[in-house]
């Protein structure tokens, strides 16, 4: 995967800030697939808020998606994350003395 880019951690963080957002990325993250309707019963939040939060997690590479019929299922993208903590790792002090 290439080196991530100021603007790209800046967008991710800002993402990840939103606690709504944050949690369904959680809640993702923790399973192999998920489908939209499972998240939207854990979240009291409405279906196109939902909705929007999936979409900014998938344009930031976050999460990705596949169709079955009617149905979206959802996974992550560990690769994506991997590389957000990379570089806030080594924007961090140099901890080796």
């Amino acid at each position: 995967m290439a080196k991530m880019t100021d603007d790209e951690v800046a967008k991710i963080g800002k993402a990840l800030g939103d606690p709504n957002r944050l949690a369904i990325y959680t809640q993702i993250t923790q399973h192999d697939e998920l489908f939209c309707g499972e998240m939207h019963a854990k979240h009291a939040i409405s279906m196109a808020t939902l909705s929007h939060h999936l979409k900014v997690l998938t344009e930031l590479g976050l999460i990705t998606f596949r169709k079955e019929g009617l149905n979206v299922y959802y996974r992550s993208v560990p690769e994506k994350l991997a590389g957000y903590l990379q570089y806030l790792t080594s924007i961090g002090p140099n901890t080796r003395r």
